[in-house]
């Protein structure tokens, strides 16, 4: 108001406070057109009252009119340079930039780095939009300055990366990409772009271990010299070095082969007894975890990652001195959080049985402040936790804070090797939630076909076609996402013959009865045990039939073809006459 005083010492100036004001209260009620005309009268009564420029742009901005609103604003800059900010300016010159009006956007940029000099992220957004440009020379200086100025700006790292890639500079892109991870070890581009990157290098196993989020030693060692192996085991130690105790589980799974007209069955069903490792539970005072999609750590008080409680690119997060800081948590914490805890098979089999091995250690739930857990925001996550009575104000979840420290933080060991499950998890699953689901009394089908039609990968491509091939044999298509948890649970506990994709729907095979009948489907290059040995553990018929080779399938498909990054995404096409026999075979028709 200092502002509208100072003028008003003149009659226009007067009357140009007034119509401002009034132009205000008009903002203030929705009407814009009304206030628009206002500011314009009070800027011809007082060229110099930037209050009103400022109003004008903001009308201008909300009605999309950005370059008007900029000419605004740049005026108010002139006449009142503190009435705007540099992350003002950043933020309008990120609208342009979404539209695409890339020299106004560096306008604005420029605009703020004149208001704070050393602002990283107008360095950063500038960088972005010299590229687009085409003027990489000028871009790489810019992100560089704004690494210099802010070392943990991981966009900064990630951009410079993307340019060397282009410039077919493959080792320093590599090198940026990895700086990107360890600062923000979850940035899906970045794993997806280094993976590149190792391809055009011919690199492959790396790059395949890209693909499904996971940085090796080898990798960090060759591209970051300073870093030794020495390096790296010297921040991990084991939980026996701290307080814990250990849970006798351990168990044997006799396997039988596949029912398969096949002589020779595929070479991962060669396995003939699965024995489940080790449990634990351990307690690290003054504790921290790191949680993510790809990647998760408990960490003691010296700062060292315990080596039997990590998952995923564990050693980039031991060797980064870039991560953000640990959120402060009072009282006991259980840290339950698992790679892939996201998907629901992971969350089935390696999370949630976790809490047994509490209860197991004489560690009771209620005592616990918060329990660590991946996320809650899907629904078979909500429903579950509900369902064993975790009450929704004592979860953090990893998803809002990847790290955390306690003065008192719990850690059960995974159930099991990671992707299998044992007896006792499949027990405790079936324990705690099988009566539940049955006691809704669902009417379902016996038969049934499991679509990823919605999925964004591993899908049958002649879906169509297969489920017109089984709907004479009594089968029913269905979707499971459209699906609560324990409507999914009812459903697979009732029915007496499944064929499905490899996918995570089959996690549900451990609700259904022994004696079901289950083939599984693969893609050539990507053939799981997982629910063969789940199969094994309840007593279920399992066959399995492995999918065409896309690479010589000419034949239309109903679902487009993708092309993916790893086997372990890739769609499948079934042979239907294949299918029909193995389903005569197995005693399934």
């Amino acid at each position: 108001m200092n502002r509208i005083k100072a003028i008003s010492t003149t009659p226009s100036g007067q009357q140009a406070a007034s119509l401002y004001q009034q132009a205000q209260r008009h903002l203030q009620e929705g009407n814009s057109h009304q206030a628009r005309s206002l500011f314009q009268e009070s800027i011809k009564l007082q060229p110099d009252f930037a209050l009103s420029y400022q109003g004008l742009g903001q009308i201008w901005r909300s009605q999309g009119k950005l370059s008007s609103s900029l000419r605004c604003y740049l005026k108010v800059l002139e006449l009142q340079p503190d009435l705007i900010s540099a992350d003002f300016f950043l933020d309008l010159g990120s609208e342009f930039a979404e539209n695409n009006q890339i020299n106004e956007a560096i306008i604005c940029y420029n605009q703020a780095l004149k208001i704070t000099p050393n602002h990283p992220k107008s360095y950063l957004n500038l960088g972005v939009m010299w590229r687009k440009k085409g003027e990489l020379d000028k871009a790489v200086a810019l992100y560089q300055k704004a690494i210099t100025l802010e070392p943990h700006l991981h966009l900064a790292y990630f951009n410079l990366g993307n340019i060397f890639l282009e410039q077919e500079l493959l080792n320093d892109a590599i090198i940026a990409y990895l700086q990107t991870l360890m600062i923000h070890p979850y940035f899906e581009s970045a794993y997806r772009n280094l993976g590149q990157a190792l391809i055009r290098l011919e690199r492959i196993d790396e790059a395949f271990c890209c693909a499904i989020h996971i940085i090796t030693d080898s990798l960090l060692k060759y591209f970051i010299p300073s870093i030794s192996h020495e390096d790296i085991s010297s921040k991990f130690t084991t939980y026996r070095h701290s307080k814990y105790i250990e849970i006798n589980l351990k168990s044997s799974v006799k396997l039988l082969p596949p029912k398969n007209p096949d002589s020779s069955l595929h070479s991962s069903f060669n396995w003939q007894v699965y024995h489940n490792p080790e449990t634990f539970v351990t307690w690290i005072p003054s504790g921290r975890a790191w949680g993510d999609s790809y990647s998760t750590a408990a960490i003691n008080s010296q700062g060292r990652f315990i080596d039997e409680l990590c998952q995923g690119s564990a050693s980039t997060l031991a060797i980064s001195q870039k991560l953000p800081p640990a959120t402060p948590l009072e009282g006991t914490t259980a840290f339950l959080s698992v790679r892939g805890g996201n998907t629901y098979y992971h969350w089935m089999a390696d999370l949630l049985p976790r809490l047994k091995l509490l209860q197991l250690a004489d560690i009771k739930l209620p005592e616990i402040d918060y329990f660590v857990v991946n996320s809650r925001h899907l629904p078979f996550q909500r429903e579950t936790l509900d369902l064993l009575g975790i009450p929704i104000h004592k979860i953090i979840e990893n998803s809002h804070f990847p790290h955390i420290q306690t003065p008192h933080l719990v850690v059960p060991s995974l159930p099991g090797d990671v992707g299998l499950m044992s007896p006792w998890t499949c027990q405790f699953l079936r324990e705690s939630f099988l009566d539940k689901a049955v006691a809704q009394g669902l009417q379902t089908p016996e038969r049934i076909y499991i679509s990823r039609r919605h999925a964004s990968y591993r899908r049958i491509l002649n879906e169509e076609e297969t489920i017109a091939r089984l709907s004479p044999y009594g089968f029913v298509p269905i979707v499971l996402e459209s699906l609560s948890f324990l409507e999914q649970v009812a459903l697979f506990a009732n029915a007496k013959a499944i064929i499905a994709p490899h996918g995570a729907g089959l996690t549900n095979t451990l609700f259904c009865k022994p004696g079901t009948q289950l083939i599984e489907i693969f893609s050539p290059d990507m053939v799981s045990v997982n629910y063969w040995l789940v199969s094994n553990i309840i007593g279920l018929g399992y066959s399995y039939l492995i999918g065409e080779s896309l690479e010589e399938y000419k034949t239309h498909t109903s679902i487009p073809r993708r092309y993916y990054n790893h086997p372990l995404y890739e769609d499948i096409v079934v042979n239907l006459d294949s299918l029909v026999h193995i389903m005569h075979f197995s005693g399934m028709i």
